[in-house]
């Protein structure tokens, strides 16, 4: 899925570097220009809905999230 998102985000032109650890478990997104964002659970913290009916089934922006810890800092160039 992260080859689709590649590819997708080339066609606007956006280029996205993914590397992955398999020794690391901590998540991370560095950004080019010196930020970094940490997310405790990953990109995977909002909760399933119950139903297609469910509030927030299709808008994000109204679902259950699951607790999580999100650090953002920027380093030094």
């Amino acid at each position: 899925m992260l080859d689709d998102l590649v590819q997708s985000l080339l066609e606007v032109d956006i280029e996205l570097d993914v590397k992955l650890n398999p020794n690391m478990h901590a998540r991370e997104i560095r950004i080019d220009n010196g930020w970094t964002i940490k997310i405790g659970r990953g990109l995977d913290f909002y909760q399933k809905p119950s139903s297609y009916y469910d509030i927030g089934a299709n808008d994000l922006s109204m679902r259950k999230c699951l607790e999580t810890k999100v650090d953002i800092f920027r380093t030094k160039k």
